[in-house]
């Protein structure tokens, strides 16, 4: 009897170590800061300008659209103290808008209204319109030439022998025109900061997709997730604009289990839409990592990855401890303060469709945890 006690016990430990993922060596530590100093909202964006993280735009509770911003910064003791900014943006009130920044000054556009206050989305409104904002004040720039969108991407990668004279880009989104149909994109526009034109690219690259997810590292951006439709995306992309035309361009691999190797198993978590990403580390060093957290998949997730791009030569995404029950959201705002990355408001949705939205107006750090024992099971 003692041996067959013994023997189920290895029987059970044995189901439980299988359910688990393979992945589960989790580290880091969510940890909450100052509320957002606005009101709670989804669809807003975020941007950094020297020292100072902005949020702004979104949508509230009462299904408003909104203009005002705000900025914080960050203490000693890595909390948060939110501001007010003196000048609203200046475009109409929207959600799902585009932001990109080169440190030193921001540019902010598309999106659009959802009309829900007024009692119909027969209204929802596209905006094509892009404004520069310099810490101080608003100025309007050449309007987006392309399709009207939201949830489109919007990144700045610096010139790795001039980072002052980097490149910006909008990419992919969602469009709607009404009776003449709707759908997403995978377009790409390049926007030459120093004469603030827009040019569209001779190609297109990656799936369809509208509110994906974008991380710079040096002067590589990394495209990964988002949503088309019921689908969601597993391709990363890795382009690096500096690069021979022949270079820019590369597909990692995929959010997927692949044929022989063992550490993708769970790969297939990682794909949603409407989630936030940050970087914290620098490049120089080879410390940089790229965390993913938030979103949905059917429903809210939780679950939080880091993306090491200089493990092997597709990079390796690993679990790390998921964002609190509580504090589950999508459409939500990341940046990084001091090499530290937060995250902030966000709701339930990310296209609303009720009077009533529920949002967030809390904020959380990540702290990344050390793992000792990195396993290299390629």
């Amino acid at each position: 009897m003692k041996t067959l006690r013994n023997l189920s016990f290895l029987f059970v430990l044995g189901l439980f170590f299988a359910g688990c993922h393979s992945n589960d060596d989790e580290v880091g530590n969510w940890k909450k800061v100052e509320s957002f100093g606005g009101m709670g909202r989804l669809g807003a964006v975020s941007f950094v300008l020297g020292e100072r993280a902005y949020v702004g735009t979104g949508i509230n509770e009462q299904s408003r659209e909104l203009r005002d911003f705000y900025y914080c910064t960050a203490n000693s003791d890595r909390d948060l103290t939110w501001y007010r900014c003196t000048d609203s943006f200046p475009g109409e009130p929207r959600l799902g808008a585009v932001a990109f920044s080169n440190g030193k000054v921001a540019y902010v556009g598309l999106g659009y209204s959802a009309g829900l206050h007024t009692g119909s989305t027969s209204t929802e409104e596209y905006f094509n319109d892009f404004y520069k904002y310099d810490g101080t004040t608003w100025t309007k720039v050449a309007d987006f030439p392309g399709e009207r969108r939201r949830y489109a991407l919007g990144f700045y990668v610096p010139d790795p022998n001039n980072s002052g004279k980097g490149k910006a880009y909008v990419a992919y989104g969602q469009y709607n025109k009404g009776n003449e149909g709707s759908g997403t994109l995978k377009d790409w526009w390049e926007f030459d900061l120093e004469t603030e034109t827009w040019k569209e690219m001779t190609w297109t690259y990656g799936e369809k997709r509208a509110g994906a997810c974008v991380a710079v590292v040096g002067s590589d951006a990394y495209i990964f997730t988002g949503q088309d439709g019921s689908s969601y995306p597993n391709d990363v992309i890795r382009f690096s604009p500096f690069e021979s035309e022949s270079e820019q361009r590369e597909l990692l691999d995929p959010l997927k289990d692949k044929d022989g190797q063992s550490f993708d198993n769970d790969y297939a978590m990682i794909p949603r839409g409407y989630a936030t990403a940050f970087v914290v580390g620098k490049d120089s060093d080879q410390s940089a990592r790229i965390y993913l957290v938030s979103g949905a998949r059917g429903s809210l997730l939780s679950d939080c990855w880091e993306f090491n791009p200089y493990k092997g030569e597709k990079g390796r995404w690993d679990e790390v401890t998921s964002l609190p029950s509580f504090a589950l959201r999508q459409a939500a705002c990341a940046f990084v303060l001091n090499d530290v990355g937060y995250i902030a408001v966000g709701g339930s949705t990310s296209v609303p469709s009720s009077s009533t939205l529920t949002v967030k107006q809390t904020s959380y750090l990540f702290e990344p945890g050390i793992d000792d024992d990195d396993q290299d099971d390629d």
